[in-house]
């Protein structure tokens, strides 16, 4: 049987660079998953690499501002009456951008990192975790950043924003611990995606880590295998 076979999974950002690999490996271990997005251009991209898969009953994808609670709220209310439940949460939304030294961070500068990362974590789980705790079984993953845990000078906001999450998965882990949900957190380094290799396009990119990989671990931590492993944030570094 197929790691993730009828477990039901929303994907946040699951039209992006790494949740297009996500998407990918959970289809292709059985789970019925649903994609909320707020980009159009992403949405052929995702479309394109599942080919036929795009068009199965198995797959939700909404247009969803998931750092919207009213909008957030109907979507996780579609999922469930399509699907039935929902099993599994990936926390994917997230961003970055340019460093600066925190002498020259704005507010409004440090406040976006945190609503870009942290808020939708929260929101989604706040959303989706009743329902985990009424089935007695759940699986949540979030993503942090090796930054986030060891910090980056220049990349405070950042890195802080990540942080926020290992923390935030330790808090919620506890919470849940009696209710057969197990929530956890991913720390990638630089993941190699077509946009950092621009980004970064002297930097030794066999190192860094793929999404593929990155997505064979999420499809572990959310699959019935994983029986243990709650309140953790497990380092997915590649060579990097």
């Amino acid at each position: 049987m197929a790691l993730l076979q009828d477990k039901v999974a929303m994907i946040t950002g699951g039209t992006g660079a790494l949740g297009r690999a996500v998407a990918e490996r959970f289809l292709s271990e059985g789970a019925k998953v649903a994609i909320p997005y707020i980009i159009d251009a992403e949405v052929p991209l995702l479309e394109q690499r599942l080919g036929g898969r795009f068009a199965q009953a198995n797959l939700l994808v909404s247009k969803v501002d998931v750092a919207n609670p009213d909008q957030l709220g109907k979507f996780v209310d579609s999922v469930v009456k399509k699907f039935g439940r929902i099993d599994a949460l990936v926390n994917l939304v997230g961003g970055f951008w340019g460093g600066k030294p925190i002498s020259e961070t704005t507010l409004e500068e440090w406040q976006a990192m945190f609503d870009l990362n942290l808020k939708p974590t929260f929101l989604c789980c706040k959303a989706v975790v009743p329902i985990m705790q009424k089935n007695k079984f759940g699986r949540i993953v979030s993503v942090a950043s090796r930054s986030g845990l060891m910090g980056a000078g220049d990349f405070a906001a950042y890195a802080v924003a990540k942080g926020a999450i290992a923390t935030f998965t330790y808090s919620l882990a506890e919470e849940v611990l009696n209710d057969g949900v197990l929530v956890n957190a991913i720390a990638p380094s630089t993941i190699d995606t077509e946009a950092n290799r621009k980004a970064m396009p002297n930097a030794k990119h066999e190192r860094w880590v793929k999404p593929e990989d990155i997505a064979k671990t999420l499809s572990f931590l959310c699959s019935d295998l994983n029986q243990v492993t709650s309140g953790t944030v497990v380092p997915v570094y590649g060579l990097a």
